[in-house]
């Protein structure tokens, strides 16, 4: 069965699809996704066996609606994602978006490690400006979007570690009508762009998994803000446990996926979805319990 995908719209804090119906929407980590796509055969033999294998887990869920990859455009060194902003033709992204929405799939497109991608003088500031500065590339990038559908626009991945200061960085006005600056701290919020970023806590307390419970725990101070929300990086996934930063417990990601009741928008993230590795057997199971919690929120909003 085809999966309809639509342009987005953001009317407050609801997200909308073309028809101005209500939409919520879950997500998976695809950092990697674009720069295989790059690669020599990249489409056939390196991005389409992870579409499928996403739409395989979400369908064994029960869940067969539109799903949002989180895709990096450049990176740096030592990440396996890493792409140099430069490296590439811009109508590439066109033709890897348009591919994407084909299959039944948003692309959420950011950047990570401006201040390595775009060097300058400045060591905490990666070049703005110039012929091949930031927003000359956000100019580019965006202009090869145009005629997509399906594209989300994160100006950058928790930007106060990667290099940028998202009140210098902006996207163009021809720039996807979704998108958000990727800041999450309290107050960071750009007032201007239409929707806003959470990422939560992943310490313990009392031997009990924060994380597990504060995105349903934030979501109401979210709400009044007015904004569409989008959940983009909670715990990862792992085979095994890495205490801050990965849980290898289904049960979790399930309750995860009900967020989707809570806000507009929330992604699975794990560590084979960075180099975009087929998902080892304890992740491919969070991520179907992710997708089951994800059926379960949808319910409580329809």
């Amino acid at each position: 069965m085809a999966v309809a995908i639509s342009r987005l719209h953001v009317s407050g804090a609801v997200l909308l699809d073309a028809q101005g119906r209500s939409i919520r929407l879950p997500g998976v980590a695809a950092f990697a996704l674009f720069k295989r796509f790059l690669m020599p055969s990249g489409w056939d033999a390196l991005v389409l066996p992870i579409l499928t294998e996403w739409r395989q887990i979400a369908t064994a869920a029960g869940y067969d609606g539109p799903i949002v990859l989180r895709v990096f455009r450049c990176a740096a060194l030592p990440n396996l994602f890493a792409l140099d902003p430069w490296s590439y033709d811009f109508t590439k992204a066109t033709d890897f978006t348009n591919r994407c929405a084909a299959l039944g799939f948003y692309v959420d497109w950011t950047g990570g490690d401006y201040q390595i991608c775009f060097p300058s003088a400045d060591p905490h500031m990666g070049e703005v400006d110039g012929p091949q500065g930031i927003n000359q590339h956000n100019n580019m990038f965006c202009a090869a979007l145009l005629g997509c559908e399906n594209a989300i626009w994160n100006t950058c991945n928790e930007p106060f570690k990667n290099g940028i200061d998202t009140g210098w960085v902006l996207p163009p006005p021809w720039a996807p009508t979704v998108q958000y600056s990727g800041e999450y701290r309290e107050g960071y919020d750009q007032a201007d762009l239409r929707c806003i970023n959470l990422h939560t806590d992943r310490g313990e307390e009392g031997g009990a998994q924060k994380w597990v419970g504060k995105a349903h725990e934030s979501a109401p101070y979210m709400w009044r803000r007015g904004k569409v929300v989008f959940y983009d990086e909670g715990m990862g996934a792992d085979e095994i446990v890495i205490p801050g930063r990965r849980s290898n417990v289904p049960r979790y990601f399930g309750i995860l996926g009900t967020v989707i009741a809570m806000v507009n928008a929330v992604y699975f993230h794990c560590t084979d979805g960075q180099p975009c590795n087929s998902l080892r057997p304890v992740t491919r199971q969070c991520a179907v319990e992710f997708f089951r919690g994800i059926v379960g929120g949808l319910k409580v909003t329809a």
